[in-house]
């Protein structure tokens, strides 16, 4: 019964109460009074401090002070595929995995602003040693093997309805994965944070692996946040129907928070501003920038408990051999760090060219709808940087290498490079 011991012993009990409170229905933040929260602009259209929030993130990156964190800790099962979520193929010609896309963003921007801009992916405990098994038989997508930290989530223990301990084996704890929310902790437990300060890192990019439109380390972003000497910041797209399950970021007059659209009424939902939109319309997509030192301290925050009521595999009372019974599972949300943030930036993101998750096999945010979104974001880079004639003439599918190019600015500066080395190898159509 060792193992059991050590579990017992690696209990926070003060967390064990507060998941018994949760449990028992006690509610630990009231929603209050809200209204919504100033918006910036997305980065692509023009606003007011545009350009100085541009210089001041592309100061940030020249000088190494940034860097990217995407959280990975799923499977793809629910996308009928066996591996990692970051692992999927989503890359309509080639094939491309989602983790693949994602590096050569990093490739790309460590080329243009000449800096190391670490990678760290926060894996799960079900895939951790999976996914860095990927990297190693991928070269690292040849970002060197010393550019990316690998961050296992932490767990947290499931309970019974009654509030008390599950065990998934006579001398285990039935324990779940802590959320997304349980990267600040996992930041801070590996050491992580202390090298990246080190490294002069003091502003971390974050996102979730899901979603290939992410506009990596997007400077603009960044540069608000840094402007705003913001604490953490928040990227939202535009909600335009009220029934889209999606979570808002709202204010209460001194804080910025995100809740879930259930905990607000549907006539609330409804509501319209003078502009004619949702008073209520910034849906959070998990996009996040956050001051080094604010991460820190969010790895010893109370956040807030997440509990679902699941079918689990665990030992009965004075049982041997696990089976199905009622369980209660818990986790922490990165985003309910935000009304602990004394400055935050909401910044507005064009849905089409930032935000297409991958999460379900059919139907809404599936494959085939985030594979047709990477195809008409390569089309409208492609028409914008003036390249169009050679890659839409053929039809069909467009798919931009990974890496290739940052956006359509990027694109047309790198005219003369794709014209002398192979185009089709670059730009795929497929016919």
């Amino acid at each position: 019964m060792e193992r059991l011991a050590e579990d017992i012993s690696s209990i926070d009990w003060d967390l064990y109460e507060r998941q018994k409170k949760a449990l028992r229905g006690a509610k630990e933040a009231e929603l209050g009074a809200i209204e919504a929260p100033n918006l910036i602009p997305p980065s692509a259209q023009p606003h007011e401090g545009r350009e100085d929030a541009l210089a001041a993130g592309e100061e940030a990156l020249r000088k190494g002070q940034v860097a990217i964190i995407t959280v990975a800790g799923g499977q793809a099962s629910r996308l009928g595929f066996d591996g990692p979520k970051g692992a999927f193929p989503l890359g309509e010609i080639s094939g491309a995995s989602l983790f693949q896309m994602f590096a050569g963003q990093i490739r790309r921007l460590r080329q243009v602003y000449s800096c190391a801009l670490p990678w760290v992916i926060q894996t799960g405990p079900g895939n951790h040693l999976e996914t860095i098994a990927f990297f190693e038989k991928r070269n690292y997508f040849g970002l060197g093997s010393k550019t990316i930290d690998f961050v296992c989530q932490g767990t947290l223990p499931a309970l019974a309805p009654n509030g008390d301990l599950l065990l998934s084996a006579p001398d285990r704890l039935f324990r779940n994965p802590d959320g997304h929310g349980g990267v600040y902790r996992a930041l801070k437990v590996s050491g992580t944070i202390p090298r990246l300060r080190a490294a002069g890192i003091s502003t971390l990019f974050y996102c979730q692996v899901d979603n290939p439109l992410v506009w990596m380390a997007d400077p603009i972003f960044i540069g608000h946040h840094l402007l705003a000497k913001a604490r953490m910041s928040v990227k939202v797209v535009e909600k335009t129907d009220p029934a889209e399950k999606v979570g808002l970021v709202v204010t209460d007059g001194e804080r910025n928070r995100c809740v879930e659209y259930s905990d607000i009424s549907e006539e609330l939902q409804a509501e319209c501003s003078d502009d004619g939109g949702l008073r209520f319309r910034a849906g959070n997509i998990a996009i996040h920038a956050f001051d080094l030192d604010f991460a820190e301290e969010m790895a010893e925050a109370s956040l807030l408990l997440h509990l679902a009521r699941k079918q689990v595999l665990a030992l009965p009372n004075g049982g041997l051999v696990a089976e199905e019974r009622d369980g209660i599972k818990f986790e922490t949300f990165v985003f309910d760090a935000l009304p602990l943030a004394e400055k935050a930036v909401v910044q507005m993101a064009d849905r089409s060219l930032e935000f297409a998750p991958v999460k379900n096999r059919s139907g809404v945010d599936s494959i085939q709808t985030s594979k047709e979104a990477l195809a008409a974001r390569s089309a409208r880079w492609l028409e914008e940087s003036g390249l169009t004639s050679e890659a839409t003439s053929a039809g069909g599918a467009i798919e931009l290498q990974a890496g290739l190019c940052l956006g359509p600015e990027d694109l047309r500066s790198r005219a003369e490079f794709i014209t002398q080395t192979c185009a089709g190898r670059l730009v795929k159509v497929s016919r």
